[in-house]
This record gives C-alpha cells, sequence and structure tokens, in this order.
C-alpha cells in the first residue's frame, strides 16, 4: 500500500511540480494536492529507491495521489494543446429481428456473404482493410485551439473543455471514481462528443515525461463517452451493410431454389427413363448428343501468371470477364457455377452452353 501512495506531484504558488523539478527536503515548499499539508521531497540520489513527496509531520491522507495525478493531466493538455483522440473499431452483429425479418431461414448463408469497403464520411478516415462487416476509426493526433478548465457546461461541470475549430469535445480524467452512467446520460443529452481518460492504472513512480506521452499521444487509456457523428457513422454504416447482406442472402437463397428445382427434374428425368426400353435411351441420347452440339463452345488456354494453364471460353454470352473489351469466361471459376452449363464435349475441346437457348426459351414463354 505504501508504494500506491508514493506522491510524484506537489503544490507551490498555485503550480503543480513534479519530484524531479524541486529540490530535496522542505526546501521543495510544496503542499499536499489533495489535503493543503506540507510535502518533503524524498528525492536525494542514493537515499530513496522512488523519488516521491511525502506529508511532513502528518500522515499520509489518501486523497493527495489522485488529487495529484487529476491536476497533472489538466495542466499537461492546457500546456501542450495537443491531445490524441481515441479511435473506435467493432464488427456489426446480425439481431434476431434482422434474421425474423426474412419469410425464410436465412442464417445458413450467413457465411457466404462477401464484405466490400464502404464509405464512413471525411470526419473519420478508415483503415485500408476496412469492410462493410468491420469498422475501424484510427486515433487521431489534434491541435487544440483553446482548453477551459472545470466551467459548467449544462447540468455537469467537465474536468476540461477543448476547442477543435468551431467544435467542443468533454474531456474527463479518471484516477480513482469514474464517469457512472447517470453523468453520462448527462452528457449524452447535451449532444457534446466526451472522451475519458483512465489514470487509475498509472505507476505510481511515473516520470513526468512518460506521463506527458500517455496523456497527449496515448491511445490505450482513452475512450469514447459520447461522439454523436461517430455514432450517426456506425449507424449508416451498419444499415447499408444490412441491406447489402439482405441482398446477397436473398439472391443465395434463389440461387438454391433454382439449383434444387433442377435437381429435381434431373431426377424425374431419370425416373422417366429408367421406365423407357434400352433402345428408346439409345435414341434419346443420341439425340441429346445432337441438340448439345448446336451449342459447343471452343476452349482456350492460356497461361495464367506464368504458372499453369487455365481454361477460357472466349465470346462468353453472358460475358462473365472481359480482357481488351472482349467477353470471355474462366471454365473452373465461371461456366461450372452458370446455369447454362451442360458438361464438355465428348472429345473435351468444347463445353456445352445452352445460354442463348434458355434466353430464346424464356422470351418465348413470355406472354
Amino acid at each position: 500500500m505504501a508504494n500506491q501512495l508514493q506522491l510524484p506531484y506537489g503544490l507551490r504558488d498555485g503550480r503543480l511540480w513534479h519530484i524531479s523539478q524541486v529540490a530535496t527536503g522542505l526546501a521543495c515548499g510544496c503542499t499536499c494536492p489533495g489535503c493543503g499539508a506540507a510535502l518533503v521531497a524524498r528525492n536525494a540520489a542514493g537515499n530513496v529507491k522512488v523519488a516521491h513527496f511525502a506529508h511532513y509531520q502528518a500522515l499520509e491522507c489518501t486523497t493527495g495521489l489522485q488529487t495529484a495525478l487529476h491536476l497533472a493531466a489538466k495542466d499537461i493538455i492546457a500546456q501542450h494543446k495537443q491531445l490524441r483522440l481515441p479511435g473506435l473499431a467493432g464488427c456489426f452483429s446480425f439481431t434476431p429481428a434482422f434474421w425474423a425479418s426474412f419469410s425464410f431461414d436465412a442464417r445458413p448463408y450467413a457465411d457466404e456473404l462477401y464484405d466490400t469497403s464502404g464509405l464512413l464520411g471525411a470526419e473519420f478516415i478508415p483503415s485500408s482493410s476496412e469492410t462493410d462487416g468491420y469498422y475501424h476509426f484510427p486515433a487521431r493526433l489534434i491541435r487544440l485551439d483553446e482548453v477551459v478548465l472545470e466551467k459548467r457546461t449544462g447540468a455537469i461541470i467537465p474536468d476540461l473543455m477543448v476547442r477543435i475549430g468551431p467544435k467542443w469535445i468533454l474531456v474527463e480524467v479518471a484516477v480513482t471514481h469514474f464517469v457512472d452512467a447517470a453523468k453520462r446520460a448527462k452528457i449524452r443529452a447535451m449532444g457534446l462528443p466526451a472522451i475519458e481518460i483512465d489514470l487509475s492504472k498509472v505507476r505510481r513512480d511515473i516520470a513526468l515525461g512518460d506521463l506527458e506521452e500517455l496523456i497527449i499521444r496515448g491511445e490505450q487509456h482513452k475512450q469514447w463517452l459520447n461522439n454523436p457523428e461517430l455514432r450517426r457513422v456506425v449507424s449508416q454504416r451498419r444499415q447499408r451493410y444490412f441491406e447489402k447482406c439482405r441482398a446477397e442472402i436473398t439472391q443465395l437463397y434463389a440461387e438454391q431454389r433454382r439449383e434444387e428445382a433442377r435437381r429435381a427434374a434431373r431426377e424425374q428425368w431419370r425416373a422417366a427413363q429408367a421406365t423407357k426400353s434400352p433402345a428408346e435411351r439409345a435414341l434419346a441420347q443420341q439425340r441429346r448428343q445432337v441438340f448439345y452440339g448446336k451449342y459447343y463452345l471452343p476452349i482456350s488456354e492460356r497461361i495464367a501468371g506464368g504458372l499453369e494453364f487455365v481454361q477460357h471460353i472466349d465470346d462468353c454470352p453472358r460475358a462473365a470477364r472481359q480482357l481488351l473489351a472482349r467477353p470471355y469466361a474462366n471454365v473452373a471459376e465461371n461456366c461450372f457455377h452458370c446455369p447454362a452449363f451442360r458438361g464438355y464435349s465428348p472429345d473435351r475441346t468444347a463445353i456445352v452452353c445452352l445460354h442463348e437457348y434458355l434466353q430464346r426459351r424464356e422470351e418465348s414463354d413470355k406472354p
């Protein structure tokens, strides 16, 4: 407990002094920031393990340290007029209401969604790895135009108010007492952004330079208590992500239904073929080959990345891909997943593509 109560700061002439800045003993001329008692500076080389202030002919108080760190933080921000604002990162999770809004069970399709980059607005710049389902706003070192200490604002008195251009941000410094739910609600009701700097786990023998670095440029000890603009941008991103996922899930479900229908049609055809004689089946197979022969698309092979041959279809009717303004398809990546694909020709130099046939049949079915 003694180590935790070692005091690194003392007050003199209304200013906070670090133990490294004053003379040894009573010559420091400092008083306790908490109780006002006289302090003695124990900072002579070799006499103490950790330089610190001690109460002179008085019991060590329980408020000196927390008051000193509290005052030091405010003094450092006021002097440097710089502050790194914390960032924010997280993932959008689907709510039960989102899944319930579908007319089918959409949850099995969640793993098949594809994430793409989205806009976050000019106020906060995302990282290059940003995806729709994951948001990341980096911390930013900001120069402050004005710092005001403990000025009543609405229903509260924040530790500091800092101004960045026309915008004000409330800053709370926590050593032992953190902003509770009631105060957080008041801050939100005011509509102002606010951050909290957590000094509860700061080393009690921390050097002045290290404390300045932690408060001004540190990221880990800060969090947003309120940020209406950030909350608005994240909400917009969440809504865009959910809408995108809804469209993709609906498309995946439709593709599954089409595949189920094709599978049922194949099973029905096989069942019908099983009732026919071998001669009838052979004739049907011959007719099918003749029909498929009208829709052969020749396969060309190209070297991809200088490593292996890849099968392509030039002049793909669906224009699955483009190369120098000419449509083509990758057999493995495009044709195998296309509903018009019906396999290879007998010599495997071409594929059977029924895209044009299916398109004509669809047009003829229209009223």
